[in-house]
């Protein structure tokens, strides 16, 4: 596999994963989900009662949904970037992924404590 076909599974997967993030973070947002041990924001915080567990949710969906499009664009970006720049794009690609899921739970566990 030479390395423009390598950057086109790199972009269709950061496709794919920004896709999800989004369909997962839309119920949180949309307050659609609730109160679980499975799926969510499942912080000790968010188990306080109902109304913590969607305020926290929906705050962590909104900023997961954000992170989400970063991840989009990232993808959308592996289709036009030239293959010389293949290892700066599969490192940036990794990195997108890591501060658009990674910022999002951050934020969501210092706002829980602050609102507590």
């Amino acid at each position: 596999m030479d390395t423009k076909d390598t950057m086109m599974l790199i972009a269709i997967g950061s496709l794919q994963l920004g896709v999800i993030v989004l369909a997962v973070s839309v119920p949180l947002m949309l307050r659609r989900v609730p109160m679980n041990r499975s799926f969510g924001f499942r912080i000790p915080a968010a188990f306080e009662s109902d109304q913590r567990w969607y305020d926290i949710n929906a705050f962590g969906g909104r900023w997961l949904a954000i992170g989400s499009l970063f991840i989009i664009a990232a993808g959308v970006a592996g289709f036009v970037v030239s293959p010389s720049h293949f290892d700066a794009y599969a490192y940036g690609s990794v990195a997108n992924v890591v501060l658009a899921v990674g910022i999002p739970i951050v934020l969501t566990l210092i706002w829980s404590q602050r609102r507590g």
